[in-house]
């Protein structure tokens, strides 16, 4: 048993073999802060998804770096809650042409004691791009622009790339942009090692993860000593949890239909921020019937989304109508809502154009981990029965989704699932990705966009493509929940955004 009991493990232990350590943190924390007070220093957080490897650079889950990126790992840069660019181990570049100059900083040093170099992150480069490496970059796409990755010297790294790329710098604070260490990346996914502010202490798989602070830390030192989080999948249980003080955050909220009353207690506060997010009915466009246009429009004209917004979100989202969402991460978004709107008499019609007039049998896999996607199963399957679509619910653990649906045979129609990364649209332009859309001239016009240095006529073209990918209906765009946390009023630099996919802890604190 670790030193530093909450008032709640010491009740629970009894007190008498631990009163003596108690005591004695009690004297220390006094002499430290002068006030005869104790400050607490150990952050619990309740996550919903639990992630399914530790190495955010092998594995697409988004509770990888939700947790570890900037926390566990860093990267070159990475972004603010609102996507802002920020310098990290990079301490500064500069762009001439299609060349960065990355300057890293020279303190920096991984969690086993050795010092971080250049090379280090021509390692982690060169490893995203080489498409033998085993298992894959999550979004080896990320480093497409790249043509090569050369040391300068052991604090100066030159990235050249092949032309200008409006998205390369923002997608380097991915988590799949984490630079890996290649002494320890062979055991990074039980037992990561990285360079930033909190160390890897446990991982008890189902029920927590533990981070401690990295006193040795090359930056600004964390102000927590611990960060627990704690995985909940039930809405429910997580908000009790927060009542009754076995949570400090909710970090992943879905059980909104109690924040009203979080919001008038005092207890309490309540963080709401820009909609993030995509989530999405999946279509397999390669999946029988699915291959048919009309059949698709059909099924998205089946789909009230206000419907699902209230239903599942109480509210707090807003509704897409392509895969964009109206944040400071995607800054080409327009609404394209209308270009697919609820209408199950024309959504009939086209059924019976297209030959299933009397009915059609779809397959639909929604996670059981999430209460978003079994919730909007059930709101799916009545829907599309009113149109004449029988849906047969196939639910999924999230860890057999990714190697049946996301990786695997594919062998679905449906799936429902939130594509949380900002600026993914270019998965459209790949149609080996799972929902199978190939479409070579929007696969071009991705390229083309990505490569336009001019803020106007690469949104112009960013437009048409949503325009496109809401006309071929390759998937139901449903809505972009808000960003939402709650936590205890005690509780001081809790992120509030959640742009950047990591939920960074270093400046968080308790008052």
């Amino acid at each position: 048993m670790t030193a530093g009991f909450t008032r709640r493990e010491f009740l629970r232990w009894g007190g008498a073999g631990v009163a003596g350590l108690a005591a004695a943190e009690l004297v220390a924390a006094c002499g430290a802060e002068g006030t005869g007070r104790v400050r607490k220093d150990t952050l619990t957080v309740g996550i919903v998804q639990e992630p399914t490897s530790l190495d955010p650079t092998a594995d697409a889950t988004a509770s990888i770096a939700l947790l570890l990126r900037d926390n566990v790992y860093e990267g070159l840069v990475r972004l603010s809650p609102n996507g802002e660019v920020l310098p990290q181990l990079a301490t500064s570049w500069q762009r001439q042409d299609n060349v960065y100059t990355f300057h890293l900083t020279p303190e920096a040093r991984w969690h086993d004691g050795t010092p971080f170099t250049a090379q280090d992150v021509k390692f982690s480069f060169d490893r995203a791009m080489n498409p033998s490496t085993r298992p894959p970059n999550p979004h080896a796409d990320y480093w497409e622009p790249v043509q090569s990755v050369d040391v300068v010297d052991p604090h100066t790294i030159r990235v050249t790339l092949k032309e200008y790329s409006f998205n390369f710098l923002f997608h380097m604070g991915a988590g799949s942009a984490s630079i890996v260490s290649p002494r320890t990346i062979a055991t990074d996914a039980t037992h990561p090692i990285g360079t930033g502010p909190f160390r890897f202490q446990s991982w008890n798989h189902g029920a927590s993860l533990t981070l401690v602070r990295n006193d040795a830390y090359w930056g600004r030192k964390a102000r927590l000593r611990k960060v627990v989080f704690r995985f909940i999948t039930d809405p429910t249980a997580m908000n009790d949890a927060l009542l009754t003080g076995g949570l400090d955050a909710i970090g992943q909220v879905e059980g909104t239909q109690q924040l009203a009353a979080f919001k008038s207690n005092p207890r309490f506060r309540v963080m709401e921020g820009q909609p993030v997010g995509k989530v999405i009915v999946t279509i397999n466009n390669a999946s029988g019937p699915l291959r048919d246009l009309r059949v698709r429009r059909a099924l998205s004209r089946a789909v009230n989304r206000r419907s699902w917004i209230e239903g599942i979100w109480n509210g707090y989202a807003v509704p897409i109508g392509s895969h964009a969402c109206p944040n400071q991460g995607e800054p080409y978004y327009i609404d394209t809502t209308s270009i697919n709107p609820y209408d199950p008499a024309q959504a009939r019609q086209l059924l019976q154009a297209a030959g299933y007039g009397s009915g059609l049998t779809l397959r639909l896999a929604p996670i059981s981990d999430f209460a978003y996607s079994m919730q909007g199963a059930e709101i799916l399957q009545s829907e599309l029965q009113e149109v004449g679509v029988k849906v047969t619910q196939q639910p999924v653990r999230f860890a057999e989704w990714l190697a049946t649906i996301f990786t695997g045979p594919q062998n679905f129609d449906l799936t429902i699932v939130d594509h949380v990364e900002e600026r993914d649209i270019g998965n459209y332009g790949n149609p080996a990705y799972y929902w199978h859309y190939d479409n070579p001239t929007l696969a071009g016009w991705l390229r083309q966009a990505d490569a336009d240095p001019d803020q106007t006529s690469r949104n112009a073209l960013y437009a048409k493509i949503q325009r496109t990918i809401a006309e071929d209906a390759v998937n139901i765009f449903v809505a972009s929940p808000h960003s939402l946390a709650v936590t205890a009023a005690d509780v001081r630099g809790y992120p509030s955004g959640a742009v950047s996919p990591s939920l960074y802890l270093a400046d968080t604190y308790f008052a």
